[in-house]
């Protein structure tokens, strides 16, 4: 299934704009990878099928996760009491919609559930850590706190090119521009612990906690829809080396050295000092730092060709004007992912800056005919094809 339907069984219309139950406790869930990657989406602003698009895994997986988050009560249509909810989780009433839901379809939600709504008594705050987090007068700038681990630290002594970056257009609060920004000075710690706000050692449970929590704050989909200029390619650096965190430190053997319980000089793999090396390029490049960026990029790459090391290397090579290093990163990248569109359309653009409009073109056609359920690419694609082919018509 490519295409998206109207409707979904027992959730409605895929028009809605649904949101996370505030109530809902994923970690007693325990939800799965694709299961939370999927519920970090709902913010009660974008709508269903732009985020089943959004998430760019196959169609049907995605239903099946949204009706499973459905049943459980993880999430909200407008108008929905989160204890009734939670209730659908619990079976303390019937899973099935009733009558008119399925009855209204992509319609406003009906007088009587907004009755409803406000006859019910408002949900308790959720307990944990969060409640207790810091005073109630922190500052509008301050970042917020999260349950999984301790809060993310404020973005004291600003650099100079970090007070450029606040100053920077785009739809996002200080705020929100502070904790990026403290997001990338905690990656160049080189301290995963640090990077999930946790103490060496931390269990497993506590890991996830963290993760899950650091991770909604820091996905790039949380500003779906919003012009935020730079900051996007922040995020996905944040985000990125916040997976990776989590990711090395549930690892056994890499979480007994990360915690102390091997000798400290256990040396790193080739693949974890590519990592590394990275993440330190990533850093550089957003900050603005192309020269050293690319000489870490080149490092890892060396380290560990592979294709997402490649992409990135590319795109900073492109945006240095290093075209010779671009078309060779971009090449290298194609050869391993041949069926993936993205990689195809750096690629093209290498090409495209290079003069070489004929090989630009056959390779953004193929891109097009590749099998993608992501609209914005194919719309990128579609728009630098047409550009090629009026640098040719010229």
């Amino acid at each position: 299934m490519s295409v998206v339907p109207p409707a979904i069984p027992d959730v409605g219309a895929t028009t809605q704009r649904l949101a996370q139950n505030p109530r809902f406790d994923p970690m007693k869930a325990g939800f799965g990878t694709e299961e939370y990657y999927v519920w970090s989406r709902f913010d009660g602003a974008t709508s269903l099928k732009d985020l089943i698009l959004m998430t760019g895994l196959p169609t049907e997986r995605v239903i099946e996760i949204v009706r499973g988050l459905w049943q459980r009560g993880a999430i909200l249509a407008p108008g929905d009491d989160a204890g009734a909810a939670l209730a659908r989780g619990t079976g303390s009433r019937p899973v099935a919609a009733p009558p008119v839901r399925a009855a209204t379809v992509g319609a406003s939600p009906p007088p009587v559930r907004a009755a409803t709504v406000s006859a019910s008594p408002p949900p308790p705050p959720a307990p944990g850590p969060v409640a207790a987090a810091g005073p109630r007068s922190r500052s509008s700038s301050q970042p917020p706190p999260t349950s999984g681990g301790a809060p993310i630290p404020e973005l004291h002594d600003p650099t100079p090119d970090e007070l450029a970056a606040l100053a920077e257009p785009g739809a996002m609060s200080d705020a929100e521009r502070r904790r990026v920004l403290v997001g990338l000075r905690l990656i160049a710690t080189g301290d995963p612990w640090a990077l999930l706000g946790l103490p060496r050692g931390a269990d497993r449970r506590t890991l996830k906690r963290a993760f899950f929590e650091r991770s909604k704050l820091f996905h790039p989909d949380r500003f779906y829809g919003r012009e935020i200029g730079v900051y996007r390619e922040r995020l996905h650096v944040v985000f990125e080396a916040i997976s990776r965190a989590h990711t090395e430190l549930t690892d056994d053997s890499a979480g007994r050295r990360r915690s102390g319980s091997t000798p400290a000089t256990a040396p790193q793999s080739p693949a974890e000092y590519a990592a590394e090396l990275f993440d330190r390029a990533c850093v550089a490049e957003v900050s603005g730092d192309a020269a050293q960026a690319l000489k870490l990029f080149a490092a890892a790459v060396k380290l560990d060709g592979q294709a997402r090391y490649l992409r990135r290397a590319a795109v900073c090579a492109l945006g240095a004007g290093e075209l010779q290093a671009a078309l060779d990163y971009a090449k290298k990248a194609a050869a391993l992912e041949g069926s993936d569109p993205s990689t195809a359309r750096i690629l093209g653009q290498v090409l495209r800056r290079l003069g070489r409009l004929d090989e630009a073109e056959e390779v953004l056609v193929m891109a097009l005919a590749m099998k993608s359920e992501n609209d914005v690419l194919q719309r990128e694609l579609v728009a630098d094809l047409r550009a090629v082919r009026a640098d040719l018509a010229r």
